[in-house]
């Protein structure tokens, strides 16, 4: 995902989390964030605060299981499962390390 046109900067060293780290609860959707179509039906947008994103399919998906429902090493495992293997769990951690960073998701605790 090193190439996703909805990554506009990088993230910083210092908050950047190792891609094979699990985090104990669920993730989900940060209060105010939310994913929805854009003015073509092609481009997912993730609405937040700070204004629009414009994602790629492949960062919408993994948005779209941001739920709440599951925790990140599932999420990069389904992802990586419905891509065949041709994406790395490492790229998918680290959008959703970015993803978090950014104040789009965050952690929910585990019930």
């Amino acid at each position: 995902m090193s190439k996703d046109r909805g990554r506009r900067t990088t993230v910083s060293g210092s908050k950047k989390r190792r891609a094979g780290t699990s985090l104990a609860g669920a993730l989900c959707l940060a209060p105010g964030v939310r994913l929805e179509r854009g003015d073509r039906r092609d481009t997912p947008v993730l609405l937040c605060p700070e204004g629009q994103v414009h994602l790629n399919r492949g960062a919408a998906a993994i948005i779209r299981l941001c739920d709440g429902s599951r925790r990140r090493d599932d999420i990069v495992a389904e992802i990586v499962r419905r891509a065949h293997g041709r994406l790395l769990e490492t790229d998918v951690g680290e959008f959703l390390d970015a993803a978090r960073s950014r104040g789009w998701i965050v952690e929910v605790p585990s019930i």
